[in-house]
């Protein structure tokens, strides 16, 4: 009787249902692992350059607020 009161959704589960989305999440996990090693961007030159030239305008308006400030 309480067999027939469960929701079929949370009934018995589906173990192929259940390993298809297991082999769906892992692809995705290495799609998206992929994708952010080849966007990084950090190995390309022009990228680079923009990084480190953005980190030392950064600093040097980091140093003149602080210099300005009067610490």
């Amino acid at each position: 009787m309480k067999e027939k009161q469960t929701i079929p959704a949370i009934g018995i589960p589906n173990t192929r249902e259940i390993d298809r989305m297991v082999k769906d999440m892992g692809r995705r996990v290495m799609i998206i692992g992929r994708d952010q090693r080849t966007f990084a961007g950090v190995g390309h030159p022009a990228a680079r350059l923009h990084l480190v030239v953005g980190l030392m305008i950064g600093l040097l308006l980091l140093l003149l607020g602080v210099i300005g400030y009067g610490l």
